[in-house]
């Protein structure tokens, strides 16, 4: 096995993904305190946690894709480091576009669920909280996805390799707090003042989807995307529905809650990795629609070998934060075997996923960088909180 990793293209991907996933682990630690220490916050509003899952998801769906498109654009030499490009500003400006719209579909589908659980909130109270989110967040994370894409493929490393598990860790960092800081700005305005932010918002969404329409690049990105994040909400959502039915069973150890970004942001990144690497593979031709050749295997195993150092860490992580902030939690050999079975599970379903829908999409004439990796990075925040949370339950019999 150790010769094995050791040649060439093997190791460099191991290297290259190992460190990104590690940083974005670690990372998402501060995510875990984050969660932790505003679990109490949750019984002010807990329809809260059912809008978590999918805004986090999104955030990571809207800025990975970018930073995909944009690695793309580095491998086939439409655009160079330090020149100019109308394609820069181009998807700027759509991913703006689709965080507002985004935000606003986020918000009234999460009212939806909660009205279903029986959760009291108001519309207007979720999709506040969701766009102001939005706005706060895009900001950071565009300034963010071009520095670390143009930074890593300046210093030699395959952006397709390094900058998902950055910029998704950067979305949990980032979204999660500004979440709980809308909701208390949101819950702090009156009815009519909500209205009227909320008009504003939905007017300036909708100039700046005119203004970037006009745009052939930018409105290929809008027309492809939007359908797939609108399916990726809603994907999302499911995660968000198993939190918010589990609720009171969850909060009875609630230290699971502090692993449930790092678990699934580090399923997420996998995907993306993977979705990727294969998008990149399908444009310059060193890979073909429907062959799953050696090297495809190789970074299979690859996975799954990481896997098997990241998920025991967020296990032990989850222990130690939640013994800190005073939550209930399972003992520590349980943590670490609920997040390594759930994570070498969801890993099996990563393989099979990313492949099959990056091939798929670009046979059918889709670009794989607008679609596979949303469409992946949602269905594992459902896949794994399902992973997680069964295999929490399947244990704790």
């Amino acid at each position: 096995m150790n010769a094995w990793l050791l040649k060439g293209q093997r190791a460099k991907d191991l290297k290259e993904s190992l460190v990104s996933l590690l940083f974005c682990t670690f990372g998402d630690l501060i995510t875990g305190v984050t969660m932790g220490y505003f679990t109490g916050r949750l019984n002010a509003l807990p329809a809260l946690i059912i809008l978590i899952p999918p805004t986090i998801d999104m955030r990571g769906n809207i800025f990975a894709t970018l930073a995909s498109r944009l690695g793309t654009y580095l491998h086939t030499g439409e655009i160079v480091v330090g020149k100019k490009s109308n394609l820069l500003g181009d998807n700027i400006n759509s991913s703006f576009v689709l965080t507002f719209s985004m935000s606003l579909y986020l918000g009234i589908l999460a009212w939806i669920i909660a009205r279903y659980l029986g959760m009291k909130v108001g519309i207007i109270d979720l999709m506040l909280i969701s766009i102001l989110a939005g706005i706060f967040s895009a900001f950071i994370m565009v300034f963010f996805t071009f520095i670390t894409t143009f930074f890593s493929y300046s210093k030699g490393w395959n952006p397709d390799n390094v900058t998902a598990p950055l910029i998704t860790l950067t979305g949990d960092i980032v979204t999660l707090p500004l979440l709980f800081f809308s909701m208390e700005i949101v819950l702090l305005l009156n009815e009519e003042t909500k209205i009227i932010a909320f008009l504003i918002f939905l007017s300036l969404s909708i100039v700046i989807s005119i203004y970037s329409s006009k745009s052939k690049v930018a409105k290929r990105i809008l027309v492809e995307s939007i359908p797939i994040l609108i399916i990726c909400g809603l994907l999302s959502s499911f995660s968000g529905i198993i939190l918010g039915a589990k609720f009171e069973g969850i909060m009875e150890a609630a230290a699971i809650l502090t692993i449930v970004p790092a678990f699934l942001e580090d399923g997420g990144a996998i995907a993306s990795i993977l979705s990727a690497r294969f998008s990149s593979a399908l444009h310059t031709g060193e890979m073909k629609c429907g062959e799953a050749k050696k090297n495809v295997l190789d970074l299979f195993i690859i996975v799954h070998i990481i896997g098997l150092i990241i998920f025991p860490l967020i296990g032990i992580f989850g222990y130690i934060a939640g013994i800190t902030m005073g939550l209930k939690s399972y003992g520590i050999f349980k943590m670490i075997l609920i997040s390594l079975i759930a994570g070498e599970l969801l890993v099996v379903i990563v393989n099979i996923l990313s492949f099959y829908i990056s091939t798929i999409s670009f046979k059918i004439g889709l670009n794989p960088d607008n679609v596979s990796i949303p469409l992946l990075t949602s269905l594992m925040d459902f896949a794994g909180t399902a992973c997680l949370i069964g295999v929490a339950l399947l244990l704790n019999f």
